[in-house]
């Protein structure tokens, strides 16, 4: 699927995904556009990273850091919104990673914006990972669960 105009929004999602995960640099290269407006907020300890060189370069250094991803799964989701050239791809995930050699078990809540290019295939120009923080507002939660009858 690497620069296939076959390739689907959610198509690109899983091919970085997995190309993450089977350590090819190529796949995951390939689902990021190299635009200058491409736009990513990582997981961390840096908030973003941008421009589609920039972001290439983040996931060379990536690759060659002691982080792996050893496995990936939906736990909600995926949702996929399409109109035009543009669509998103969001849902949560279970990452297992393994950092430093210790397992690092990750639940993400994710968001693709994904572009098809003049060449028709779908990439990456935003990421976002992140995860709810306990209590924001020090009110708990503000959903009010209605009584069922």
């Amino acid at each position: 699927m690497i620069a296939s105009p076959a390739r689907t929004p959610l198509d690109t999602a899983t091919l970085m995904l997995d190309s993450l995960r089977d350590r090819s640099l190529e796949g995951v290269l390939d689902c990021f556009d190299k635009a200058e407006d491409t736009y990513v907020f990582v997981e961390g300890p840096r908030w973003t990273n941008k421009g589609g060189e920039r972001i290439h370069q983040g996931w060379r250094d990536y690759f060659e850091a002691p982080i792996l991803l050893l496995d990936w799964r939906w736990t909600e989701g995926p949702a996929v919104f399409e109109s035009g050239d543009l669509a998103t791809v969001c849902g949560v995930i279970e990452y297992q990673f393994e950092g430093a050699g210790t397992p690092r078990p990750l639940p993400m809540r994710m968001t693709w914006v994904v572009r098809r290019g003049e060449d028709r295939v779908w990439r990456i120009v935003h990421e976002h990972g992140s995860q709810p923080l306990e209590d924001p507002y020090g009110t708990g939660d503000w959903l009010v669960e209605s009584a069922q009858a």
